[in-house]
């Protein structure tokens, strides 16, 4: 490696500083955040004389800057490290002998312990309550296989709430494969069901995933699956699908389709304020707003966005911290947008505490997307700082 690196820049006739000047270029370029001027000169030293092997976002920028491939570049790719929560390779849990024949006090436990899990997610974020949910499948899984009568839809029911559950877990964590082979599991729950809001909540979840993975097409897709039968579902479950549809829609710059989504998102919404809803309590008037200025931030609308943002944040729950930490992280990259720096470093700073908390990696990236806006700005100290914490951020 060292040599072909030595090799590229000398055929260019280059030295290291102006080496340095075109990474700094190809940065800009690419939405990637280098160190200063100084270090970065020791940091291409170090790959040069091979103390160092260039990690992925130099090796991506040596590309860039040399218009050459990992072969060319003497690149090896090293095998992935093991991450803190491995991805599922499957999403059956091993069955495991019941105790006993299936029971009503046996469904009653999964329901306790369900809501128990749903109340302390948006409190502690998913690293804590992963090892804790997915220790309920394998009980729930052989419940499903031994269930008959009249008690099987309960545990149906359970199987489906828990599966999309630990997706959206596992979807929090960032690892969008994982999450949807267990959104999967519960659709297939969903399925025996035969129940259209258990259905279309399933659905407008995949549909979440898959746009949030980068797939808007798919997106699109699946949420106007769930709003097939849009008219027989509770209102806030039928607010939640059109907001998976407008979710999906802005990402493909569908401005106007997505308006007219997020007007009817509202007035579902309203409609629903009251209801008794199990499954979308959360989708008030308020939600679907702060949903719709994600929209217009999407389509580069960012001073619709910023009053949205901070209205909601006037009355954040408490018990909502995580996702008022995102509503954070979407603000900084509002005001990044509309070029009020301040704002966006002291907002982002706000975010950081809660994705630090939390471990929710939807903040983080919003936060890394965030860099992109403010490369402009890099040499400002207080920006400097940020990129600096949001650098160690990534690497851990």
């Amino acid at each position: 490696m060292t040599k072909n690196l030595q090799a590229a820049r000398k055929a260019r006739n280059w030295t290291q500083a102006q080496l340095a000047d075109q990474l700094y270029a190809a940065a800009d370029r690419l939405g990637v955040e280098l160190p200063g001027q100084s270090s970065l000169k020791a940091e291409i030293s170090m790959f040069e004389n091979g103390r160092r092997p260039p990690g992925e976002k130099y090796q991506r920028l040596f590309r860039e800057v040399y218009q050459a491939t990992d072969a060319e570049l003497g690149f090896v790719r090293e095998s992935a490290t093991v991450a803190p929560l491995p991805a599922v390779t499957s999403p059956m849990p091993t069955p495991v002998a019941l105790p006993g024949s299936v029971s009503p006090p046996m469904v009653s436990y999964l329901q306790a312990v369900f809501t128990q899990h749903a109340q302390a997610e948006p409190l502690v974020g998913p690293r804590f309550l992963v090892p804790a949910v997915e220790a309920q499948l394998p009980l729930i899984e052989q419940m499903c296989v031994e269930a008959s009568g009249s008690i099987r839809d309960d545990v149906l029911h359970m199987g489906s709430r828990f599966s999309e559950f630990l997706g959206w877990l596992y979807q929090d964590l960032g690892d969008s494969r994982t999450a949807m082979q267990w959104t999967n599991l519960a659709m297939d729950y969903a399925q025996e069901l035969d129940d259209p809001v258990v259905s279309a909540y399933t659905l407008q979840r995949r549909s979440n995933i898959a746009a949030e993975a980068g797939h808007a097409g798919h997106g699109v897709g699946l949420a106007n699956a769930a709003a097939r039968r849009l008219g027989k579902l509770p209102h806030r479950v039928q607010a939640v699908v059109l907001r998976a549809s407008a979710n999906a829609q802005s990402l493909l710059g569908e401005a106007d389709e997505c308006a007219r989504t997020l007007d009817r998102a509202r007035e579902a919404a309203e409609r629903g304020v009251g209801d008794d809803d199990r499954f979308a309590m959360y989708c008030t008037p308020s939600y679907v707003e702060m949903e719709a200025a994600m929209c217009s931030l999407r389509l580069q609308r960012p001073q619709e966005a910023i009053p949205v943002f901070l209205g909601s944040l006037k009355d954040w729950p408490a018990e909502q911290e995580r996702d008022r930490g995102l509503c954070l992280a979407r603000l900084a990259t509002a005001y990044a947008l509309s070029e009020d720096v301040e704002s966006a470093h002291e907002t982002a700073l706000q975010a950081v505490a809660v994705a630090q908390a939390t471990g929710s990696a939807r903040i983080k990236e919003e936060l890394f997307r965030l860099q992109t806006h403010l490369a402009r700005w890099r040499k400002l100290v207080e920006i400097a700082e940020l990129n600096h914490t949001l650098g160690t951020m990534r690497s851990t």
